[in-house]
């Protein structure tokens, strides 16, 4: 009995250890279809589900614009022009959460580099999005990013 109960205590308190900090990935030194290539293999197999640690890159088709409300509050989309590896043009958008990333905004013809998971919509005109692009949130997500024109947000993920 004094051994299951010493097991129990062992596997309890390494239960509550903080899970080791998440990854920083770099941001690319440029734009590349390559840097979309994860995003690209994903679309091309007919992902549905959420994957983390998912890098895009492209420009902005439009300035971005808030969305008010929500089960998870107000956001920031960016809509963006992606070029695939294939050659082609994709639209992805890039969803800021106001209350956990701050209010990042973005002109037409922005640069935009994005990190964090990547879902797929079942309708409208986005292939993609990329969201939780903040300090990583839960296990087996990297730390994510959204770069605009050359800054970074957030600057650092110090746990």
């Amino acid at each position: 009995m004094l051994r299951i109960l010493a097991s129990f205590i062992v596997a309890l308190s390494s239960a509550a250890l903080p899970a080791a900090a998440q990854r920083d990935v770099p941001v690319p030194a440029s734009c590349t279809s390559q840097v979309n290539q994860k995003l690209f293999d994903l679309l091309q197999s007919g992902q549905s589900r959420a994957v983390d640690n998912v890098m895009v890159c492209g420009v902005t088709a439009s300035s971005s614009r808030g969305q008010r409300g929500g089960e998870h509050g107000p956001h920031e989309i960016l809509p963006l022009r992606v070029n695939m590896p294939d050659g082609n043009m994709r639209l992805v958008e890039v969803v800021i959460n106001d209350d956990l990333d701050g209010v990042i905004t973005a002109p037409a013809n922005a640069s935009v580099f994005a990190y964090g998971q990547a879902f797929f919509p079942s309708y409208g005109k986005f292939a993609a999005g990329i969201h939780d692009v903040h300090c990583s949130t839960h296990r087996g997500a990297d730390n994510g990013w959204v770069v605009v024109n050359g800054s970074k947000h957030p600057v650092s993920c110090q746990h």
